[in-house]
């Protein structure tokens, strides 16, 4: 019974399909003189999505692939990629949540068919839509690197989308140093600040305390900079480093310890790094985050949870297990039911 519901399910989808495309058919033949023979097979993205029958990301699958090979046919051939935004946004308007779509898509568009515009409205909707994952702000930070490092601002741009990419909590290591890099010569706080301050004046409440908070939290960081600074000068006047944060007021170099406005606490990491509660915390939570999604990835692909955290990387869920934002501690991992602390 089920079998038989499903293939007339399919076949339902099959017809709409056929009528959608003779739908569309009657439409391209009347501007087949203005855009010529290109990409008259794919149907119209408002009427297709009437036809999907639930099984939008099945068919979005299938659209995927036949993208890819319309990429590689006008590789091959003209060099003209004339449909291939409009192809991408098909099958992500079916299944938002396709981030190979996102990532590849906006790549063809910016290497092949040389649209750095349509590749960033891509990535950034696909930003929306998979906040936790690192590789799509680090490849609309590659744009603005290659493609647009003579446009004022692209090394800020670059940077900022850096600094995203790291907050997913799942960047590999090369993307964080890229990304400390560039934030060394190019100080964004002022940009990120004013744009908080905008966010201030909207008026949904909800964005109104999540930019209150990021602006608290832009002040806590500036606060572990200038502890960070205090600590290389007692490093000089007394020729050893502080046991911590304490040792800084009793030996005089600053008056007082700075309070957190959110509540956490600042101190010295086991590698003599000022570090604060508040941000580490939240780091945490993001990247636990990550991990529990990977892990119900996992499961969902093999039936069972991984017996390490490594066979995340393995089994091609994860890039990279994210280190612990605490310098010294571990995520604790139970594989007996996917628990992680």
């Amino acid at each position: 019974m089920r079998r038989r519901r499903y293939l007339i399910g399919l076949l339902c989808v099959v017809l709409g399909l056929l009528c959608t495309s003779t739908a569309q058919r009657r439409i391209n033949d009347v501007r087949a003189e203005a855009v010529g023979e290109e990409l008259l097979y794919l149907p119209n993205e408002k009427l297709l999505v009437h036809f999907t029958g639930g099984m939008d990301s099945i068919i979005a699958d299938l659209l995927w692939i036949r993208c890819i090979q319309y990429t590689a046919e006008h590789f091959k051939g003209d060099g003209e990629y004339l449909w291939l935004y409009h192809m991408c946004s098909v099958i992500t308007r079916l299944d938002p949540y396709f981030m190979p779509v996102y990532r590849y898509g906006g790549i063809f568009l910016s290497s092949l068919k040389a649209d750095d515009d349509a590749s960033l409205k891509l990535l950034r909707r696909g930003m929306e839509h998979c906040p936790h994952d690192w590789e799509l702000p680090y490849e609309a930070a590659m744009i603005y690197l290659l493609g647009r490092r003579d446009h004022p601002g692209s090394h800020e741009y670059a940077a900022h989308y850096l600094a995203m990419a790291v907050e997913t909590g799942s960047a590999p290591p090369f993307v964080v140093e890229v990304a400390s890099s560039l934030q060394s010569q190019y100080d964004l706080t002022e940009i990120e600040r004013r744009m908080w301050e905008a966010t201030l004046q909207t008026g949904d409440e909800l964005l109104r305390d999540l930019a209150e908070r990021k602006l608290q939290e832009l002040v806590i960081g500036e606060t572990c900079g200038k502890l960070d600074e205090a600590v290389a000068e007692y490093r000089k006047r007394l020729g050893r480093s502080p046991n911590s944060l304490q040792d800084l007021v009793r030996d005089r170099v600053v008056v007082e310890l700075p309070k957190d406005p959110l509540g956490g606490n600042y101190f010295l990491d086991a590698n003599g790094a000022v570090q604060n509660t508040t941000l580490l915390d939240a780091r945490v939570e993001r990247s636990l985050k990550n991990l529990r999604r990977a892990l119900d990835m996992f499961r969902k692909k093999t039936d069972n949870w991984p017996s390490t955290l490594e066979d995340l990387i393995g089994e091609g869920v994860m890039g990279e297990i994210p280190s612990h934002p605490y310098a010294g501690r571990t995520w604790r991992y139970d594989p007996g039911n996917g628990d992680i602390r």
